[in-house]
């Protein structure tokens, strides 16, 4: 058991890094037991969602594993450990790009209260979503570095070989982790300091240059040039700011 966890560790470092990153931000923006929670449900019904969709083809459309290329990593029930881990830090990192958003575009409502808004819950599933976009085209061509050629979509996808289906389904799950985050907490009281949005602002880049950075290296250049794209996008929508009719938070 030990030596399956330590080679996962080894294996998927970054997957680990990126886990780190989001226990201290969280843990600095809203307090360790609500990162705890998060962590907890978000892991669950993240693993839920691949253990459905590898059997059922919902919701991310029918894909398989491929453990020949995994052997001595953990799994419960056909999904890797590791694997489900990632949903909780790009949720939480979409729901605090959201934060950051929607607090530039709103001037004058407190940010405790644009926090705990389901629209911010709605833009956080969103900027999960377009962050998906990113990675899981790269992910698929695993083969060519690191990760390695852990899966397929039979069928193949319109968007890079990975199918649309995919990027509605990571849509829906994040939606639903950060919905049923929202419904078991009000968000009273958080967070303490305003700044921690933009630690968590740049956990998303984070994981966002990542990705991109292993595109260009692979020298996938038009998907390289796509997930380049999709980063102006982001960074227009970021760079926006209402003019001021409140409070500076951000």
């Amino acid at each position: 058991m030990w030596d399956s966890i330590l080679l996962m560790l080894i294996n998927r470092w970054y997957v680990f890094v990126f886990l780190v990153a989001y226990l201290s931000i969280a843990s600095l923006h809203w307090g360790a037991s609500r990162t705890l929670k998060l962590l907890f449900f978000g892991y669950f019904i993240a693993w839920a969602s691949e253990a459905a969709s590898i059997r059922t083809g919902f919701p991310y459309g029918m894909y398989f594993y491929h453990y020949g290329h995994m052997t001595g990593e953990p799994f419960l029930l056909g999904v890797p450990v590791w694997d489900s881990l990632s949903y909780v830090f790009l949720s939480f990192s979409g729901y605090m790009m959201a934060l950051f958003v929607r607090t530039r575009w709103d001037r004058v409502t407190p940010i405790t209260k644009i926090q705990a808004s389901w629209l911010t819950v709605l833009w956080g599933a969103f900027f999960t979503m377009i962050l998906d976009i990113v990675i899981d085209p790269v992910a698929h061509l695993g083969s060519q570095w690191f990760l390695g050629n852990i899966y397929h979509y039979p069928p193949g996808g319109l968007y890079f070989d990975v199918p649309l289906t995919n990027f509605a389904g990571w849509f829906l799950v994040a939606l639903a982790i950060l919905s049923v985050f929202r419904l078991t907490d009000k968000l009273e009281g958080v967070p303490q300091n305003p700044k921690t949005i933009k630690l968590g602002v740049g956990l998303y880049w984070g994981v966002y240059f990542f990705n991109l950075g292993i595109t260009w290296i692979i020298g996938a250049w038009k998907l390289g040039l796509a997930s380049l794209g999709w980063g102006i996008v982001i960074g227009l929508v970021v760079a926006y700011k209402k003019k001021q009719r409140g409070l500076d938070y951000l």
